[in-house]
């Protein structure tokens, strides 16, 4: 392929993607607030981060060439910082959520509105990473498994999805890192899949707590140096056998070696039911039972 061939593949990738991108503005009494989002089925789905929208009096959302409307918030996750919105009126055109990982080095492309000055707006680069570890704004666990990119996300690119070489949705753009260059992350398609699906039919997610905060640390189990999860804080009236130093190995016999794979256990169907935990303890390894409570939102 000469590089004229390429840029008219990309003008045309452009094209197709951008009529489901929504560029967000947001009014919070005398506030105005910028943001992206893409539309995501054709019942007039919108999913955005949690952070564009977050204490929204007003949401008036834009797509190319149709007129401004408004936008109600069909619900929002502030662990993953994902959001669904409704758009009123014409349902436009939705974007496909990619089933297939992200794969390291791959093609993608980032759009949206940043700053709020610029609609339309496309930057291309490649995933630059995987299953990253993102902290959230005062949430009691980070957002795991996120994509790491070079494509150029400014503020107001928030909620706007990053796409691969077919259009496909691989995830939504979130952060960056401020004291870096080129280093942006989304919220992958995965979790978006199953967030959204969620929000629309409830609102909100559920989750279950096991009341402990947790590290990775290194330790030795059957003279194995791994890493694993153990518990650093114990929170009051938790009632179960759990103790700080634990080293977390399996849940029901899942076994967990990071804390994406604790929380997929985690899910708001095992709140209220009895789990067992494998854990290494003083040298040994031991089954504790549990009873996980409703994790505070």
């Amino acid at each position: 392929m000469s590089l004229e061939d390429f840029s008219d593949e990309l003008a045309a990738l452009a094209g197709r993607v951008l009529p489901g991108v929504v560029a967000l503005t947001v009014r919070c009494g005398q506030n105005t607030g910028y943001g992206s989002g893409f539309v995501l089925d054709g019942d007039g789905h919108v999913v955005t981060n949690q952070h564009v929208v977050e204490d929204g009096d007003e949401i008036i959302a834009e797509l190319p060439g149709l007129p401004s409307r408004p936008a109600k918030v069909v619900g929002a996750d502030r662990l993953t910082d994902l959001a669904v919105l409704r758009l009123e009126g014409e349902t436009p055109e939705h974007l496909d959520l990619r089933l297939e990982p992200a794969r390291l080095g791959e093609l993608c492309l980032a759009l949206g509105s940043p700053l709020g000055l610029y609609p339309e707006s496309v930057s291309l680069g490649i995933i630059s990473g995987l299953a990253r570890s993102l902290p959230t704004r005062g949430a009691a666990r980070s957002l795991e498994r996120v994509l790491q990119t070079d494509c150029a996300i400014n503020p107001g690119n928030s909620g706007g999805p990053l796409v691969d070489v077919r259009g496909r949705v691989l995830g939504v753009n979130t952060a960056i890192r401020a004291d870096g260059a080129g280093i942006g992350f989304a919220v992958p398609a995965g979790t978006v899949r199953a967030i959204a699906a969620e929000l629309i039919a409830r609102g909100r997610v559920a989750r279950a707590s096991l009341g402990v905060a947790i590290a990775e640390r290194h330790v030795e189990i059957e003279g194995r140096t791994v890493k694993r999860q153990v518990i650093t804080r114990i929170g009051r009236d938790v009632g179960h056998d759990l103790r700080v130093g634990d080293a977390l190995l399996a849940v029901d016999g899942v076994e967990i070696d990071g804390r994406a794979a604790l929380y997929d256990q985690l899910g708001g169907d095992r709140v209220g039911r009895a789990l067992t935990l494998a854990v290494h303890r003083d040298g040994r390894i031991c089954n504790v039972q549990v009873v996980p409570s409703a994790l505070a939102d």
